[in-house]
C-alpha cells in the first residue's frame, strides 16, 4: 500500500528518492535501510526493550496461549466491530517480530507494521515479505490521516508519556478512524516480570478509558481479558512478589509466565478462546489485561 509520509519534526509531507525521504521544509534527510524507511535519528540509543529477545520470542509465540489467545481475540473484536474492515488499511505500532501482524495478514486485513526497533522489523521481513514496514518511534510518527485502524498491542506500557502516544495515533488515523489496542491491567500485579519487560505501569480499565477520552478518543468496546487466569496469575505474582530477591537477575526467558506446557498450555487456550466468544456479548469484569476499541472523535 502506498501511503504519503510526512516529516516527523514539522508534519511536511516529504518526497521520495529511491533510498531516501526528504524533508524540504527541515532538509532533513530519512534513509530507506533494507527497504524499510525510517525515522529514528542515527545513533539514538533505544531502551524500550532488548533486541536480544526476539529470538526466544518469535519461537514461543507460535504456540503459547497467552500469544496465541491474544491474536484470536483481536481479530474477533476487529471483525465484529470495524465496518469495511476488509477494504480498510491498518498499520499496528510496535509490532516486534511480527506474530499479530502476520496473523491478521493472513486473516485478510490489509495491514502495515512500524517499531523502533530494526531488529524486530527484520523478524517481521522473515515471516512475510509482502508487508510495508517502517522504524519510528511512536512519539513522533511520520504519518498524518493516513489509517483507517491502529493496532497497538502491549507497548502503550513501556511508554511513559503514554497520552502523548495516543494523541500521535490520534493524528495519524483518518477521521472516524480506530485504535485497537491491549495493555497489562491492574496494578497490584507488578512484578519482577514487568520490570524485566520494561514496563512503565499496568492500568485499571477507569484509568485507560479516561486517557483515551482525554486523547480524542470515543470507546466502542472495552474489557478485561485472560479473566478466567487471574487467580492462577495473581497467585503467582504474589508469590514471586515475596521471593523477588531471587527473582532479581531472571530474564524474560526464565520466567514461568513464557513457559510452554503441552496440556496446561491446550487448557489454557480454550479458555482464552471462551473469553473470546464472552466478550462478543458483554465486558468481563477483571482479568490480567485490558483490551478496547476506540474510535478517533477529533484531531488532537
Amino acid at each position: 500500500m502506498q501511503q504519503v509520509l510526512y516529516c516527523p519534526k514539522c508534519r511536511s509531507a516529504l518526497e521520495k528518492s529511491s533510498d531516501k525521504y526528504f524533508c524540504r521544509a527541515c532538509h532533513i534527510h530519512y534513509p530507506v535501510v533494507d527497504g524499510i524507511p525510517s525515522f529514528v535519528e542515527k545513533g539514538r540509543k533505544v531502551d524500550s526493550f532488548d533486541p536480544e529477545i526476539f529470538e526466544f520470542l518469535f519461537k514461543m509465540e507460535q504456540k503459547h496461549f497467552w500469544q496465541v489467545g491474544r491474536r484470536e481475540l483481536i481479530l474477533d473484536v476487529l471483525r465484529r466491530n470495524v465496518p469495511d474492515l476488509a477494504s480498510s488499511v491498518m498499520l499496528e505500532i510496535g509490532c516486534g517480530n511480527g506474530s499479530v501482524l502476520v496473523h491478521l495478514k493472513s486473516s485478510g486485513i490489509n495491514i502495515a507494521g512500524m517499531d523502533i526497533l530494526m531488529e524486530g522489523l527484520r523478524f517481521c521481513r522473515q515471516r512475510s515479505s509482502s508487508v510495508d514496514l517502517y522504524q519510528a518511534d511512536i512519539l513522533s510518527l511520520p504519518f498524518l490521516n493516513n489509517w483507517d485502524i491502529i493496532g497497538v498491542f502491549d507497548v502503550l506500557e513501556h511508554i511513559s508519556d503514554d497520552e502523548a502516544a495516543l494523541r500521535e495515533i490520534n493524528r495519524a488515523l483518518k477521521p472516524a478512524g480506530y485504535l485497537i489496542l491491549t495493555v497489562p491491567a491492574h496494578r497490584f500485579l507488578w512484578s519482577h516480570h514487568d520490570r524485566i519487560a520494561n514496563h512503565v505501569r499496568r492500568y485499571d480499565k477507569s484509568e485507560l478509558a479516561t486517557k483515551l477520552q482525554r486523547s480524542g478518543f470515543s470507546i466502542k468496546k472495552i474489557s478485561y481479558y485472560v479473566s478466567s487466569l487471574f487467580p492462577v496469575l495473581a497467585a503467582i505474582r504474589m508469590s514471586n512478589r515475596l521471593f523477588d530477591k531471587r527473582n532479581i537477575n531472571r530474564t524474560i526467558d526464565e520466567a514461568i509466565e513464557v513457559k510452554t506446557i503441552p496440556v496446561i498450555n491446550e487448557t489454557f487456550l480454550q479458555l482464552t478462546r471462551l473469553e473470546t466468544w464472552l466478550i462478543r456479548y458483554f465486558s468481563l469484569p477483571f482479568g490480567a489485561s485490558l483490551i478496547a476499541l476506540a474510535e478517533k472523535r477529533n484531531a488532537k
